[in-house]
């Protein structure tokens, strides 16, 4: 799957500033993360969980929360079971308070904050590593082939707006957070947008894949356009000559040939000669030759010649 694709790319990426390594942490925790609160609101238990299928996401997260100090993570990997198929892996974080304080998810009064603080997501590298963490967190993005989607889900409101706020901040998205089925989902259908998003969490080589695939897809849909277009067309001109060499035939039967003026008779041969030809073409075949709106006339004064 291509999801799987970006998500493996962005965790074996460098991880850059410690700036951008904190906005990263920060969506991996607040957006796929949950809190265990242990002995009440005893802050010293308090144990993150973030739960992914992608082992190279678990280890980057790792990684991340040993740099960023604190007590050392542990990893589980859970084989597949039932209707899972594949591994799932679980980063947990025993006594997080000191992360969560400096990560701005904890207020001065130790309760949760709803949203990341400005200064975490302040610097353009910072914004663009919270919507890094937010793809690799809870991101889903179609096949390249396919109609364009990216979507990134949360479990509540704020974290959802907040992804968007990025969005908004990183590529111009005007994508608006909305509920379905109990949770958040903001959703990116612009091919263009996507394949920015792509550029800016530094997924190049996905970036180039869909990018490939979307010009691939345009140039298909233009060439079918225009196929349909010429086929609508030539319709037209069948249907037109069908009505043009009926009349044709019914006013020559009428009066005969000798009882048409000569340019008449010299565009009405050339339409019994050429059924599929359109009235450019017709022109060109006459001497001298007409324009499409001169034997549109004609055409139509044979039609209704005699009457």
């Amino acid at each position: 799957m291509f999801t799987t694709e970006v998500r493996e790319e962005l965790a074996h990426l460098s991880t850059g500033r410690e700036c951008c390594r904190e906005a990263e942490t920060a969506a991996l925790l607040r957006i796929g993360g949950t809190l265990e609160l242990r002995g009440g609101r005893s802050w010293g238990d308090v144990e993150l969980v973030v739960a992914t299928d992608s082992g190279a996401v678990a280890r980057r997260l790792h990684a991340s929360l040993l740099a960023l100090g604190g007590d050392r993570p542990d990893v589980e990997a859970h084989a597949p079971h039932g209707l899972r198929t594949a591994t799932r892996y679980r980063v947990r974080l025993a006594g997080a308070t000191a992360l969560l304080g400096r990560l701005g998810m904890l207020d001065a009064w130790g309760s949760l904050t709803r949203e990341p603080p400005g200064a975490l997501t302040a610097r353009a590298c910072d914004a663009a590593g919270y919507l890094r963490g937010a793809l690799m967190a809870a991101g889903s993005i179609s096949d390249p082939r396919r109609p364009p989607h990216l979507e990134v889900t949360a479990d509540d409101e704020p974290a959802a707006r907040h992804v968007a706020g990025m969005l908004r901040r990183v590529v111009a998205s005007r994508a608006r957070p909305a509920e379905h089925g109990g949770r958040w989902r903001v959703v990116v259908k612009s091919g263009e947008q996507i394949g920015a998003i792509l550029a800016r969490v530094g997924a190049h080589g996905a970036f180039l894949r869909w990018d490939d695939a979307r010009f691939r897809r345009e140039l298909r849909g233009a060439a079918n356009r225009a196929a349909n277009a010429d086929q609508a067309n030539l319709t037209r001109v069948v249907a037109a000559s069908a009505r043009q060499t009926a009349g044709i035939e019914r006013v020559v039967g009428a009066v005969g040939w000798d009882a048409l003026p000569d340019d008449l008779a010299e565009v009405a041969l050339a339409r019994l000669a050429n059924p599929e030809a359109s009235l450019a073409e017709l022109g060109g075949l006459l001497d001298p030759p007409a324009g499409k709106a001169t034997v549109h006339r004609r055409l139509e004064r044979i039609l209704t010649f005699g009457g």
